[in-house]
């Protein structure tokens, strides 16, 4: 079993899953949140860049798709420039089917779902998951259940429990649209974050899809750099727990075909962004290159620890011939 440096386990009881999933691993998938550059760049829809300006922007800085509501004009845009598209959309006990519906012309990666409000009981919010995600197949869609405040999943107690009601009906586990943020303000954690956000494993590993932007134990998004392009002192513990996410997931990675990562940073506009905070697209795509220097960093160190063990294990093989 692989044990990260917080203390936690991050694998399986079969410790060739953990020393299988080999030398070479798949980058990961990122995508931009369209939301980053709502009002941008001057905070008014007066200038506001259009859709191809914006996606644009987002081939420009190297992600692969971008994230949106059902709208085929932007969907198709993006395919003109080779970016993947994922699906968003805000769904309820009445209209998750419709609202799943709209996305299948569009033909995204994932859809991103936000379901219900913090009133829904976790009994309720697991049956409609299990009918959405019925629709969903059936559409040939791959949906994950975002956790975020003011939803369903607001705290870690009720999506647990959702996620623990699913599993128990139908025998799967759920996948979430992981974004720690959120969890880390309702727990209003101290660093290291890892021994707080990382206690449900099993759902990290399973997850396809996580949001992260850098936050702190009372704000769900603080800045990721110091205004002249250098990363914040205030992000480092936030840093410290992306690498022990990445090595928990990798640990659990040979459920996976691929993993899509959004450095999602608040826009303008948007309440989470504050005047005094550097611009949030820069500071997306700092965060989105912070984000694959930890992956690969994480990489390098496990494939450093199998070709230890592995020489461990030819040492150990000579001697007791």
């Amino acid at each position: 079993m692989a044990v990260s440096r917080f203390g936690n386990v991050c694998g399986f009881e079969d410790h060739k899953a953990y020393w299988n999933f080999g030398y070479q691993m798949p980058r990961p998938n990122y995508f931009a949140n369209l939301w980053t550059l709502s009002h941008y760049p001057n905070a008014s829809v007066r200038g506001e860049w259009n859709f191809h300006e914006k996606l644009l922007a987002v081939k420009d800085a190297g992600f692969d798709g971008f994230c949106w509501f059902a709208a085929p004009e932007v969907a198709d845009i993006g395919s003109e420039l080779g970016l993947s598209y994922i699906g968003f959309c805000a769904v309820d006990s009445r209209n998750y089917a419709s609202q799943i519906v709209n996305l299948a012309p569009m033909k995204p990666v994932r859809v991103n779902v936000h379901m219900g409000d913090s009133r829904m009981p976790p009994d309720e919010a697991a049956r409609v998951w299990i009918e959405l995600a019925k629709t969903a197949s059936d559409l040939g869609l791959e949906v994950d259940l975002e956790l975020h405040r003011g939803t369903c999943t607001e705290t870690p107690e009720k999506a647990w429990q959702i996620a623990d009601i699913i599993q128990q009906r139908t025998g799967k586990l759920i996948q979430f649209s992981f974004d720690p943020s959120h969890f880390a303000v309702v727990r209003h954690v101290e660093p290291p974050y890892a021994r707080h956000l990382l206690e449900r494993e099993d759902l990290i590993q399973n997850s396809k899809q996580m949001h992260l932007r850098p936050f702190n134990g009372h704000h769900c998004q603080v800045p990721m750099t110091d205004g002249r392009g250098h990363v914040s002192e205030y992000v480092k513990p936030w840093l410290e727990f992306v690498d022990a996410l990445f090595d928990c997931w990798i640990a659990g990675c040979a459920h996976h075909q691929a993993l899509w990562l959004c450095p999602e940073i608040g826009a303008l506009t948007s309440g989470y962004w504050i005047p005094t905070f550097p611009d949030p697209w820069s500071d997306a795509i700092v965060t989105l290159n912070q984000l694959n220097t930890i992956w690969e960093q994480v990489i390098k160190r496990r494939r450093c620890n199998r070709e230890i063990a592995d020489q461990s294990r030819r040492t150990l093989k000579e001697c007791s011939q």
